[in-house]
């Protein structure tokens, strides 16, 4: 009986070749997951809200969908979604459907005056707060 040593199919290069072939698509793969986004600078319109009354902003944004105060802190939330128009492009027959989004603007008043403003997108990740604006536009003036 004819006996041999049985045949290595990869040698230590090739191991070592795989392990860092490995270790390189592992690196690869978490390159790609999102990262937390930094925090958005805030819009000329967001710092012109600062300091308005709240007599001021109800008169020109109108009853806030949410409200709620505790002690000299009131907090309004604002919501503004896209047109229907702007949630669609044509296509060849149809129109082809986009992300639905809009913005949560969320508005900290102490003692009846703006103190802080902040828009969130929806979905979080969309990366424009321009609806927020939106809500604001006649609070700005002319």
């Amino acid at each position: 009986m004819n006996h041999m040593p049985p045949i290595s199919v990869m040698n230590d290069s090739g191991l070592m070749f795989l392990s860092l072939l490995t270790v390189v698509s592992c690196l690869g793969v978490s390159g790609c997951t999102t990262t937390p986004t930094e925090p958005r600078a805030p819009s000329p319109t967001q710092q012109a809200l600062v300091g308005k009354t709240q007599k001021e902003l109800m008169s020109c944004a109108g009853i806030p969908p949410e409200a709620r105060t505790v002690g000299e802190v009131t907090e309004l939330k604002y919501y503004k979604e896209a047109s229907q128009f702007e949630e669609s492009f044509p296509g060849s027959k149809s129109s082809v459907a986009r992300a639905h989004h809009g913005c949560w603007a969320t508005l900290r008043l102490t003692n009846e005056v703006v103190t802080e403003v902040q828009y969130r997108p929806v979905p979080k990740d969309y990366l424009h707060t321009d609806h927020c604006d939106e809500i604001f536009a006649k609070c700005l003036g002319p």
